[in-house]
């Protein structure tokens, strides 16, 4: 329960952050508190994960704790989106957006609670936790496409034109990015490590 309060002051203090930035027009700053946000969630599920496999836990808590914090991001960027294009700007493909990231970050949510009844049973299911190995496969190699084609689009720099009130948007997808491009190639590691070992 205490993680589940922090978690939530987390994410409230997180979202105002954005939404403040935002409103206040500042493109850059908005960007940058996006980075902090984004890998500062991915660095708290690293942090956890490498606790947890300190324990010796069970890999089913452990993908469980993971996709949860993936999950946690995809909301994020969900619940950012659709606050700022609801009360700052107008942009019509907004909602498009905010389903389909509200929709993998239930499904992460989904994923982790299977994994954690899995747990409290004391099983491992192999299958679904190499499912996961293989989706963060793709997560991570689609995460990368994402930020080099933001780059290269100039997706970032959008703020320059006044007409153009998708910015914050793009903002939220870059940084989205990021952090799960990095908690994905932990992860990634990790998993390569244990099948080493």
């Amino acid at each position: 329960m205490p993680s589940m309060i922090v978690w939530g002051i987390a994410f409230a203090t997180c979202l105002s952050m954005m939404m403040l930035t935002a409103g206040a027009k500042l493109p850059l700053v908005h960007l940058a508190m996006g980075v902090i946000i984004a890998l500062g969630i991915a660095f708290a599920a690293i942090l956890e994960n490498q606790k947890l496999r300190r324990e010796g836990a069970p890999k089913s808590v452990i993908a469980s704790a993971t996709a949860r914090s993936m999950g946690f991001i995809y909301m994020w960027a969900a619940v950012v989106i659709a606050l700022t294009y609801l009360t700052l700007f107008n942009w019509h493909e907004w909602w498009q957006w905010f389903l389909a990231l509200a929709l993998v970050g239930t499904m992460c949510i989904f994923y982790s609670n299977l994994l954690t009844r899995d747990a409290e049973a004391h099983q491992d299911d192999k299958t679904m936790i190499a499912i996961g190995n293989k989706l963060t496969w793709v997560q991570f190699i689609g995460m990368g496409i994402a930020i080099v084609g933001m780059l290269v689009d100039g997706k970032l720099t959008r703020y320059t034109n006044p007409q153009l009130k998708d910015w914050a948007a793009q903002n939220v997808f870059f940084t989205g990015a990021v952090g799960l491009m990095v908690l994905s190639a932990y992860v990634l590691w990790a998993s390569r490590n244990d099948r080493v070992a």
